[in-house]
C-alpha cells in the first residue's frame, strides 16, 4: 500500500510524464553539443559570413533594412534560417527558438527546474527549423531570449565609425607639387588605426572590429601606389630631394591631378562563444594637386 507522499509524487510523475518526456533543459550534458567557430582557422566556415544591414520583419530571416543588405541569422551548424517564428517565437544562440512560457507550460517548468531567479524568466523553446515535433527545451533567460551573436555583429558593423582618409602631402596645397621632386604621401594619424563598436542585449554582447590593412593611392598619371601602412609624414630638414621610405610618388609631368586615398579595412567579430568575418570596408578621399615645373634660375646677364 502506498503511503500519502508516494502516492503524491506518483500522480504528479503521472500528470508531468506526457510533458516532460519530450522536455531537454539546459546543462553539462549539452555543453559540448554546439561547437564555436574559429573564423581566423576557417574562414570560409558559413558562420563566419555575416550580411551587414537592419534587421527585417519577424519570420523573414532578415530584409528590408537600410544600408545595403540584410540581417540574416544562421543555426549552429551555420545553415541560414528565419531570426523569428510566429507560432515559436525569437531565435536564440542554441538553434532553438523561445517563447515565455506561460500557464501549464510554466508550471512544467518550474516543477522541473524550480522557479526561476528575478530578472530570470522561463522560456520554452522548440529546437530545428523547421522545429522538431514533440522536442521542447525548458531555459531561462533574463531581459528576454538571447539571440543569434550574427545578428548583433552585423548591427556593430553598422556602428563602426570608419574615418575617411585625411590625405598629407609635402608640399601642402595651395603649394605646387613639382615635376620630378619626390612627394610624400601619408595620413593623418585620426584616419588610421583599429576602430571598434559594440552591440548589445541583456545577456550578450558582440563586438566588431575593424584594422586597416592597405592603403592604395590613384595619383592620376599612372599605375596606383600601394602602401602597406599610412605612410610616413615628412619633417622639415628633410632632403627634398630624398623619396618616402614608405609611401610615395613622383610627378613627371605638369598639371592638375586628383589624388585618391582608399584603405582597406579588415573587419571582424566577437562575442557569445562565437567569432566572424565580414567582407572588407573601404573608406576614401581625393585632394587635389597642382604640379609645376621648377623654374631655372637664369644667371645670363644678357638674359
Amino acid at each position: 500500500m502506498l503511503t500519502r507522499n508516494r502516492l503524491a509524487a506518483t500522480v504528479l510523475a503521472a500528470v508531468l510524464a506526457p510533458l516532460l518526456a519530450a522536455t531537454v533543459v539546459v546543462g553539462p550534458a549539452l555543453a559540448g553539443v554546439i561547437k564555436p567557430v574559429d573564423c581566423s582557422k576557417t574562414p570560409n566556415d558559413p558562420r563566419c559570413k555575416v550580411v551587414v544591414g537592419g534587421p527585417g520583419s519577424p519570420g523573414t530571416g532578415g530584409g528590408g533594412g537600410g544600408g545595403g543588405g540584410s540581417t540574416a541569422c544562421h543555426d549552429p551548424w551555420g545553415k541560414e534560417v528565419p531570426c523569428s517564428l510566429p507560432d515559436y517565437g525569437t531565435l536564440s544562440d542554441d538553434g532553438c527558438y523561445y517563447k515565455l512560457a506561460t500557464g501549464d507550460i510554466l508550471r512544467s517548468a518550474e516543477a522541473f527546474g524550480g522557479p526561476a531567479i528575478p530578472p530570470g524568466q522561463w522560456y520554452v523553446g522548440a529546437c530545428g527549423y523547421p522545429p522538431i515535433g514533440g522536442v521542447t527545451k525548458f531555459r531561462i533567460f533574463a531581459g528576454g531570449v538571447t539571440p543569434d551573436p550574427a545578428v548583433l555583429a552585423a548591427q556593430a558593423v553598422k556602428e563602426l565609425k570608419l574615418p575617411l582618409p585625411a590625405i598629407r602631402v609635402n608640399p601642402a596645397p595651395p603649394a605646387k607639387q613639382l615635376v620630378f621632386l619626390p612627394t610624400w604621401l601619408w595620413l593623418d594619424g585620426s584616419s588610421w588605426g583599429t576602430k571598434t563598436a559594440t552591440a548589445s542585449v541583456p545577456g550578450l554582447s558582440v563586438t566588431a572590429t575593424a584594422k586597416p590593412t592597405k592603403l592604395v593611392y590613384a595619383t592620376g598619371d599612372g599605375p596606383a601606389v600601394t602602401c602597406a601602412g599610412p605612410g610616413t609624414a615628412w619633417t622639415a630638414g628633410t632632403d627634398p630631394d630624398k623619396a618616402s621610405p614608405t609611401c610615395g610618388h613622383t610627378y613627371t609631368r605638369p598639371g592638375s591631378y586628383r589624388l585618391t586615398a582608399t584603405v582597406t579595412w579588415q573587419v571582424s567579430w566577437a562575442g557569445g562563444g562565437q567569432t566572424g568575418t565580414v567582407p572588407d570596408l573601404t573608406t576614401t578621399a581625393t585632394l587635389a594637386l597642382e604640379v609645376t615645373e621648377s623654374q631655372a634660375l637664369n644667371t645670363n646677364p644678357r638674359g
